[in-house]
């Protein structure tokens, strides 16, 4: 008896393991079977939740699909009638190839928006993460509910996608599939090693052609090795202009079109893989691997030299478009368009839509003959309307109208910066700071080039630095030319070199931006710009009250922003501040907070909050400044940070605003500075006392005027400023 129930023992262990392929709690995968999981992670684009069906399986107590359970899950999705089975017993395993065939069909009738996809992909390595798995592959990343026991390493895979997601696997591919535009570091008989997509890896080769030398190239895999290397040889020259999400712009070639993500290699050094916004616009030649017409990767062969900068001038409403653009030069012109190329006369008037209207894929370039040669921007008769800009003009054609960029040295650009930013009857060194503030500035912003879409690095506006709204002066010149090159550093990295108009007594730190790295901004730093003894702490309310009522002889505090006072009344407001909170939420949630009535509990939006009731400070920096403004409404509580939404929303109920000289204004929106006390009156209004202009932070311009005129040179002015900075030169 004993013998007898062993052979029936291990026949039904036979039996077992040949119907599912393995034991079903393995966590591999299996042609034989599909496991519960997988099949909950597939129906997820339907009208039930992961909980439904998690609810629903549990009841079989299976970790794999069986034929009895196909049978009713098709009933639950409505589907019995119109799905091909087959043929099966109840408590048959349903294999993978069964459970494809079945689940094709459910897609065809229930995924009417087309949510679960297909794709090959070649499995380049996994990431265990918490939730959910990382697939890196030559299609991109893609996360997954899936174990990473699932797939192998170099295996091509047939699996079912939404967006992002890999939701279940069709089975393994024999297919051959392709990483396209890696960089071939190193070949061998035995192994390459290979640059993709942010990563390094290294695969062992079989027998293959020895004469392969380093490039970006395609590799080919099958069945888990590597088959063909085909490497990219064509390959074009030159500066990069712009680029954006389906073409790049090259100097001499136009606009050349991508397949979206471009791979950037820099070859010098050793060769590290880098992104496209690493590449300096206008600043840096560098080498484009191309293919079928098309940009396959890029090559930087060698730093940037910084020369350069490309300025996208606004329309007069602030806006980046032009409906019409009008342009002459003081002196001969060589224009370029496309193939078009020809000298214009000095004062010809160019209407541009003259040669884009006819080529609205091509850049119009207009280059005075002269390095003295000034480009002016005019109306339809002529007139100039603007000051002369040196430097080539550049237009483009975008669905919203012309684009118009400046590009010219950057020297030449500070001394059209200089003067709109601080006036030239200032003294000497405080323009010679003001430049090294700007030069820095703008080469932090010239190699970010937040609008190279537009061809451009910043533009002309206070959201950089205002150029060339006052021409170059000769004061504004020589404080450029006699600090030529120079920035500030911190910790050996050139800094965003911030500077405002007028000071409290004090500048503050990059708190007041709510920013979520503050060891970046470190150069920034409380500045005490008073002569008698600073407080240093003026974060409570009865301090600072104290001293915004008081006027300390300071280094700025001859000018009339230094202390101002207005009364607001909020009562009719309180739809426009609603307006201003929403729009600048939709900027930065972080920064605008939305609270029930019992401040504690955060929702969504603030309808149904009813009428503003009171507004009053929630929390002040120690150099005065609000950094939380509490907004309290009838079923509600709003907190606001940074102090750019701070002034916006005091600004909204201001009426006239009386400044320290007793001048006046009623023009005013915008609160000066958040270094303000805000107090109720009896009436329902509000008693603003404040002190500055401009956020604060960094070098207050007119009391680095103050310490010039007392002796201090701008090293020592920008030393008093700005933290453990150093003078450097810009390369």
């Amino acid at each position: 008896m004993p013998g007898i129930f062993l052979l029936l023992v291990l026949g039904a262990v036979v039996f077992f393991m040949g119907n599912t392929g393995g034991d079903p709690d393995s966590g591999e995968y299996s042609e034989n079977r599909v496991a519960i999981a997988e099949i909950k992670s597939e129906l997820g684009f339907g009208v039930y939740s992961e909980e439904d069906w998690d609810t629903w399986f549990s009841s079989y107590h299976k970790d794999y699909l069986t034929g009895g359970m196909l049978e009713q899950l098709l009933t639950r999705l409505g589907v019995e009638s119109y799905i091909e089975l087959p043929e099966m017993s109840a408590r048959h395993t349903v294999t993978r190839s069964e459970w494809n065939q079945v689940y094709l069909q459910i897609l065809d009738y229930l995924d009417m928006e087309k949510e679960v996809g297909t794709e090959l992909l070649l499995v380049l390595d996994m990431m265990e993460a918490e939730g959910e798995n990382v697939l890196i592959t030559n299609q991109g990343d893609y996360y997954t509910a899936l174990p990473v026991s699932y797939f192998g390493q170099w295996n091509v895979y047939d699996v079912y996608v939404t967006e992002e997601k890999c939701v279940g696997i069709a089975g393994i591919s024999q297919a051959e599939t392709t990483v396209s535009n890696a960089y071939l570091k190193d070949f061998s008989e035995e192994e390459v090693d290979f640059l993709y997509d942010g990563s390094e890896y290294r695969k062992e080769t079989g027998q293959m052609a020895t004469e392969i030398v380093s490039g970006v190239c395609d590799l080919v895999f099958a069945d888990g090795q590597i088959t063909t290397i085909r490497m990219k040889q064509d390959v074009i020259y030159g500066e990069l202009l712009s680029y954006d999400d389906s073409a790049i712009e090259v100097e001499g070639y136009g606009k050349i079109s991508h397949q979206g993500k471009i791979p950037v290699y820099q070859t010098y050094g050793g060769v590290v893989e880098k992104s496209i916004s690493d590449i300096v616009l206008g600043n840096m030649e560098v080498e484009y691997v191309t293919g079928e017409n098309e940009v396959c990767a890029i090559l930087i062969r060698q730093p940037a030299s910084i020369e350069n900068i490309r300025v996208l001038l606004l329309a007069e409403d602030g806006g980046k478009f032009r409906e019409t653009v009008y342009l002459k030069a003081g002196t001969q012109l060589l224009l370029k368009c496309g193939e078009r190329e020809e000298t214009v006369a000095a004062e010809t008037l160019i209407n541009v839509s003259d040669y884009l209207a006819a080529a609205p894929e091509s850049t119009l370039i207009l280059t005075p003959d002269s390095i003295r040669g000034q480009v002016y921007l005019c109306d339809a008769d002529g007139n100039a309307v603007s000051n002369g800009y040196f430097g080539a003009m550049e237009v483009r054609v975008c669905d919203e109208g012309y684009t118009l960029v400046n590009e010219l040295l950057l020297e030449t650009y500070l001394y059209a910066v200089v003067p709109s930013e601080m006036p030239s009857s200032y003294a000497p060194e405080a323009q010679k700071a003001q430049a090294v503030c700007a030069r820095s500035y703008a080469y932090t912003q010239l190699l970010r080039a937040d609008l190279a879409e537009y061809g451009a690095h910043i533009n002309d506006s206070t959201s950089y630095q205002v150029y060339n709204k006052t021409a170059p002066t000769e004061a504004s010149m020589t404080a450029v030319n006699e600090t030529a090159g120079q920035v500030l550093t911190y910790q050996g990295e050139t800094v965003e070199a911030y500077y405002f108009s007028t000071s409290v007594g004090y500048t503050d730190t990059a708190e007041v931006w709510n920013v979520d790295t503050a060891e970046e901004y470190g150069y920034l730093k409380q500045a005490c710009l008073i002569e008698t003894p600073c407080e240093g702490d003026l974060s409570d309310e009865s301090a600072f009250l104290d001293y915004i009522q008081t006027t300390p002889i300071g280094y700025d505090s001859d000018i009339k922003y230094y202390r101002w006072t207005a009364i607001a009344d909020y009562s009719e407001k309180t739809d426009e501040i609603a307006q201003i909170l929403n729009q600048r939420r939709s900027v930065s949630a972080k920064n605008i907070l939305y609270y029930d009535v019992d401040e504690n509990t955060e929702r969504a939006s603030m309808e149904g909050m009813g009428e503003l009731t009171e507004i009053s400070v929630w929390e002040r920096s120690e150099s005065g400044s609000i950094l939380t403004l509490k907004l309290r409404y009838e079923k509600g509580v709003v907190l606001v940070k940074t102090e750019y939404n701070i002034r916006k929303v005091l600004g909204c109920g201001m009426e006239q605003m009386t400044y320290a000289d007793s001048s006046t204004s009623s023009e005013i929106t915008m609160l000066p500075s958040a270094f303000a006390a805000v107090t109720a009156q009896g009436d329902g209004t509000y008693l603003l006392q404040g002190g500055g202009y401009g956020h604060g932070l960094g070098m207050s311009q007119n009391a680095a005027n103050g310490m010039a005129k007392a002796g201090m040179n701008y090293e020592e002015i920008l030393q008093y400023f700005y933290n453990d900075v150093k003078i450097s030169d810009m390369q």
